[in-house]
């Protein structure tokens, strides 16, 4: 007994649908695990099936929907969570560029003072002691001294140059930072 053609035909049409249904229900998987957002359209383009087979299943299409808001929902979440734990890594950054910033610019002070000492004492040197011996002595040991301390004073100089650099870099990051986590909203309207 054949059943009739009319039943073998609806039957076809059912499992093509249901054939069709499970295409799109993978593609909508897919698409997750890819993390690329979904939309009715690209679904359709990935599962091999027409748009309207998708538009014709309401509850297909309010799968989709609930499933591609959910995903950028996290997204949303998972980049304000990164903002906030890199927003909160770039204020300890900054806060130990300052002290270091402070303990440089301590240094640079007391690399300047000691240099003044030392010219100071050049200076007294050539008044009470004779000038032959004594002075050359001296002159040659506090060029040696005006050199080694201009040595590190350069390179203190230089090292806070580079700290003040990181700090605005720091800045200029946090503040990209916290507009981008300003620019994509808050996740729970």
């Amino acid at each position: 007994m054949n059943p009739e053609p009319g039943q073998a035909m609806h039957n076809a049409r059912r499992l093509n649908g249901q054939r069709k249904r499970g295409l799109v229900i993978a593609a909508v998987e897919a698409g997750l695990q890819r993390g690329q957002e979904l939309t009715i359209a690209g679904v359709a383009r990935d599962a091999g099936v027409g748009r309207k087979f998708i538009y014709d299943h309401p509850d297909l299409r309010a799968d989709i929907e609930l499933k591609a808001a959910q995903a950028a929902h996290r997204r949303g979440t998972d980049m304000i969570t990164d903002a906030r734990v890199t927003g909160a890594s770039l204020r300890a950054d900054l806060e130990n560029a300052r002290a270091q910033n402070r303990r440089l610019h301590q240094q640079l002070r007391s690399l300047e003072n000691r240099l003044s000492q030392l010219e100071g004492a050049r200076l007294v040197t050539d008044d009470l002691l004779p000038h032959d011996v004594l002075t050359q002595l001296a002159e040659q040991h506090t060029a040696q001294q005006v050199t080694r301390l201009e040595q590190q004073l350069f390179e203190m100089t230089d090292a806070l140059r580079l700290t003040t650099e990181e700090l605005e870099a720091a800045r200029t990051i946090n503040r990209e930072l916290m507009q981008r986590a300003n620019r994509t909203g808050d996740p729970s309207t």
